[in-house]
């Protein structure tokens, strides 16, 4: 029997010792957005998430963490601003690193095992 062509994707989520998410393929996105929007409400606002569900996911990941993962500037004239932290960076480059490796090897598992 002949099997189809696929390809393997997993999505990686990083878990507590209590098996509690903190981070996956949701907060590095949402983390990106910040990156790019500079701003916490508009890279939610471009993921279609609430506000205060970015908030939240944020403020878990870095309690988890034990740093912190974005830098807020309150509003004034010019607007509110948000920026991630060296830490963040440092945190989202490994993630990648991680994930890059986990989906390489499913990849070559996948293509072994389903021959």
């Amino acid at each position: 029997m002949k099997n189809p062509e696929f390809n393997t994707k997993i999505r990686l989520t990083l878990m507590t010792k209590q098996n509690e998410k903190f981070y996956g393929p949701g907060v590095q996105d949402l983390l990106t957005g910040i990156r790019v929007h500079g701003s916490v409400k508009d890279a939610c606002e471009a993921m279609g998430m609430s506000y205060s569900k970015g908030r939240r996911i944020l403020k878990h990941a870095e309690t988890v963490l034990g740093y912190k993962l974005v830098e807020r500037q309150q509003g004034g004239v010019d607007g509110g601003h948000a920026s991630l932290t060296p830490a963040a960076e440092d945190f989202m480059q490994r993630y990648e690193v991680l994930n890059d490796a986990v989906n390489d090897f499913a990849g070559v598992q996948s293509a072994q095992i389903f021959r």
